[in-house]
């Protein structure tokens, strides 16, 4: 996973999401707009207002430094071992999750997401999200 959110989010983008009016359509050229439940979460505002951060430091990092996509896996399949949860799951789990509720909970677009996930087309972006060929047929049973 190319740069990670983990590794980008900050305070400022944290600032600049949340200053994003509800009634903005987000830009496919920052998809930090479609993120905005998480990082306009309480949590993460709590978590600001307890720490000194600078503006383009990471607010998620780890003893090393910034969390990267290895260290979150590694901590994905920690706790997946400590609920004793069988499969193989790990960062990239959350990111395909995060694109499945994005495209089926909160109806966005397929080019959206392609943007998002750095996908180079459409196609591409079905597949990663394991859209089956009868989902795309049953759109055309659809009337109007």
């Amino acid at each position: 996973m190319e740069n990670a959110w983990t590794e980008r989010l900050s305070p400022e983008t944290v600032r600049q999401v949340c200053e994003v009016q509800s009634n903005e359509k987000p830009s496919p050229k920052n998809c930090a707009d479609l993120q905005r439940p998480l990082v306009a979460d309480f949590a993460i505002q709590a978590l600001l207002k307890t720490q000194s951060y600078g503006d383009d430091e990471p607010i998620f990092s780890g003893q090393r430094g910034p969390l990267t996509v290895p260290s979150v896996n590694r901590l994905v399949k920690q706790w997946c071992r400590a609920v004793n949860l069988r499969g193989n799951y790990g960062s990239h789990t959350l990111r395909k999750t995060w694109g499945y509720h994005q495209r089926v909970t909160f109806g966005r677009g397929v080019a959206e997401l392609m943007v998002c996930f750095n996908h180079s087309s459409e196609r591409q972006t079905l597949d990663y999200l394991c859209v089956q060929p009868e989902e795309i047929k049953s759109i055309y049973a659809n009337e109007i």
